[in-house]
């Protein structure tokens, strides 16, 4: 681009993008000086465009950034299809039901590590699951319904009485090596072959 035009462009692009989130009446817009702030449900969006022709991309959830491009202005083709992509990340919706899964051992000590460790690891990985963990004495009593209750290999000859109290959970038995490493991805390929019934 001749950077004689560069400003005049950059102007007519800044209009541009202007327009295409007037479209969407959910936006709420604020300007102040370079950046365009758009705001969708928990979603915030950054349209950052510098005088120097940088074009800045930005959308954070709940405070965690899920979205960021940074480029020089060169053509609008270009330009108008990161915007888009942009815009597109900001009005996502996540329909994906968050699935809760329930570690047991004898105290709840060990599967209570081990939970936090796969809730970790989910949230890193972007995985719908959260894990809970408590001992096999307070199962009886619980009020929350699991999706699957995974008892650790120790506690493995309680399966039949449970199984027999608890009815509406699916139940299965931690594999030894992955209990003992704490291995979170096979613990969730684990559960994941066992809710689809494989």
């Amino acid at each position: 681009m001749d950077h004689f035009y560069r400003s005049d462009n950059i102007e007519i692009f800044k209009k541009w993008v202007y327009y295409q989130i007037m479209q969407y009446p959910q936006i709420q817009l604020e300007v102040q000086d370079y950046t365009f702030q758009l705001l969708y449900k928990n979603k915030i969006a950054c349209f950052n465009m510098w005088d120097n022709g940088i074009v800045e991309e930005i959308v954070k959830e709940n405070d965690e950034t899920i979205f960021y491009l940074h480029f020089q202005f060169y053509n609008f083709m270009y330009a108008t299809d990161l915007f888009k992509r942009m815009l597109d990340k900001l009005l996502e919706e996540i329909t994906v039901k968050e699935k809760s899964i329930l570690l047991c051992c004898s105290s709840g000590l060990t599967t209570g590590y081990f939970a936090n460790r796969v809730n970790q690891f989910c949230k890193l990985n972007q995985l719908p699951y959260t894990v809970d963990a408590m001992g096999v004495d307070e199962l009886i009593s619980i009020d929350k319904k699991y999706e699957m209750i995974l008892l650790a290999p120790q506690i493995q000859y309680q399966m039949k009485r449970l199984k027999e109290t608890i009815k509406e959970s699916l139940f299965a038995v931690v594999d030894p090596a992955t209990f003992a490493t704490y291995d979170c991805a096979k613990l969730i390929q684990f559960v994941e072959k066992h809710l689809k019934g494989e």
